[in-house]
């Protein structure tokens, strides 16, 4: 279910603050499985007196937070003023405090500002699993921007939880003769045939084609096939490396945040709430008294574009990932088995979060996300890493190695900015039509009653049919997460 975003304003704004913040009462906030929020955000300006950089303190708590000997989650937080054209707060690379823990058997955590200063991560420092709650007091860079009262007016701080997938070799595809039909990737031999899996070493270049030992995918459907060329750059992130991934998909909560930063005129292209079916089919993202509200904010953001996916991830200083790092993050360094689902196994039996017959995401049978360990994956649905829903909720848009566009791709991250509404990155794909740039993996949700199946609505890990077409602008089960790649 994931994030919930608070919306709290500086002392200027309290009218709103208290609207949104009974939003997120009457859509039981408190209850979800997991849950991160700010709150209670103060402005300080007391250079003169103090001697200190202009600084925001601010609460920051989430539910079920964990550091083990595989991986650890965090969230990244990033600030935003108002919805002027370029409205991202900068910070400082040092100097942040930790002014409350208010847990006794939490350790104090590891602030790590991103180098471009668009953001930090926050998570524990040392091993651990249970909640998380700070009083914080982040510095802002005002280099080469004047950070008057007018601008600090409706400064907003936004808050995603992610999870960090660790450096190391993993495996893709899926060793079945119907992966190989759903274009899963193999090592080939000389004729193009599958000669054994393929793993990911390094970020070295990856060769590909039907030739001996190159990376290699076909599908029964010529539109959905990609070009089956290569190579993959390099500069091509390939999962090998480390990086961060949301530990959610994309919420409606959101994205209603992130409209209501922009200007009005980039609203019109980015709004998702003019088709005809949209709040029939769980879209729940409506305009009132000027600002976008989603009835459900933890909800999984559907009906969104690619081009809205790249958009939020611009402004949001994260970046797309790579349909490699789908699959190192469903699958870990774990040995595949045959039409493999993200929890491990290649069956429901013990599968305890649905899509229910209200079209809502839950965990059935009063679990909770405190009891999620490697164990009980295959009850939340969770990689092997932890990441949720990488399956059985919607669609997820990805870079794809099935053509130029998206092989062009360099691992950039967004900056903040955005122009006209629209994401900047040079070396990310830029439109929704199927010229090429992403595809889908995962699986996607359509409408209660429809039969399980190999897509609808869990795919196998190495199930990749769709992973080549950059067709489907906006659709009930389209959806997205972002990521960013981890510093040294």
């Amino acid at each position: 279910m994931g994030l919930i975003f608070s919306g709290s304003h500086v002392s200027l704004t309290w009218q709103r603050h208290l609207f949104i913040f009974f939003v997120c009462s009457i859509s039981s906030c408190g209850l979800l499985a997991t849950n991160v929020k700010v709150d209670n955000i103060r402005v300080l300006n007391r250079g003169d007196v103090l001697q200190t950089p202009l600084s925001v303190v601010f609460d920051l708590h989430w539910e079920n937070a964990w550091n083990n000997d595989k991986n650890h989650d965090a969230v990244w937080v990033f600030m935003k003023y108002g919805t002027a054209y370029n409205n991202h707060v900068k910070l400082k690379l040092l100097g942040h405090k930790v002014l409350q823990n208010r847990i006794k058997e939490s350790p104090d955590p590891t602030i790590e500002v991103s180098k471009d200063g668009l953001g930090f991560l926050i998570y524990p420092s040392k091993t651990y699993r249970g909640d998380q709650n700070f009083k914080l007091q982040i510095l802002l860079d005002t280099t080469g921007q004047r950070m008057n009262n007018s601008k600090l007016t409706g400064l907003s701080v936004h808050p995603i939880e992610m999870v960090y997938i660790p450096k190391g070799k993993f495996t893709l595809g899926s060793p079945d003769e119907a992966a190989i039909k759903r274009a899963a990737f193999y090592k080939s031999n000389a004729e193009g045939q599958v000669k054994d899996q393929i793993t990911i070493s390094s970020e070295a270049a990856i060769e590909v084609g039907a030739k001996e030992n190159a990376l290699y995918y076909w599908s029964e459907s010529a539109l959905y096939n990609g070009d089956q060329q290569g190579p993959v750059p390099e500069e091509f992130p390939k999962g090998f490396n480390a990086f961060y991934i949301m530990k959610y998909e994309l919420t409606q909560g959101q994205y209603a945040e992130f409209l209501n930063t922009l200007p009005d005129g980039w609203t019109y292209s980015r709004s998702p709430t003019g088709g005809k079916t949209y709040h029939k089919n769980r879209g729940g993202i409506q305009l009132k008294n000027g600002q976008y509200i989603a009835d459900n904010p933890h909800r999984p953001m559907n009906y969104v574009s690619f081009t809205d996916a790249l958009a939020f991830t611009d402004w949001a200083g994260l970046r797309p990932i790579t349909e490699l790092e789908f699959e190192k993050a469903a699958r870990g360094s774990a040995t595949p088995i045959p039409a493999e689902f993200v929890w491990g196994t290649n069956n429901y039996d013990l599968l305890e979060r649905y899509v229910d017959d209200n079209s809502e995401l839950v965990m059935a049978n009063q679990h909770n996300e405190s009891e999620l360990s490697d164990q009980t994956r295959p009850i939340f649905g969770a990689s092997y890493f932890w990441v949720m829903d990488l399956s059985g909720s919607l669609w997820e848009k990805v870079i794809t190695i099935g053509n130029p566009i998206g092989r062009a791709f360099k691992g950039s991250h967004g900056d903040g900015k955005l122009s006209f509404g629209h994401a900047t990155n040079p070396d990310w794909p830029t439109s929704d039509n199927e010229i090429g740039g992403f595809g889908y993996r995962g699986g996607g949700y359509y409408e209660p009653g429809t039969l399980y199946s190999d897509f609808n609505p869990h795919s196998p890990i190495g199930y990749r049919y769709y992973g080549a077409w950059s067709g489907g602008p906006r659709s009930i089960a389209y959806g997205y997460r972002a990521g960013r790649t981890a510093q040294d």
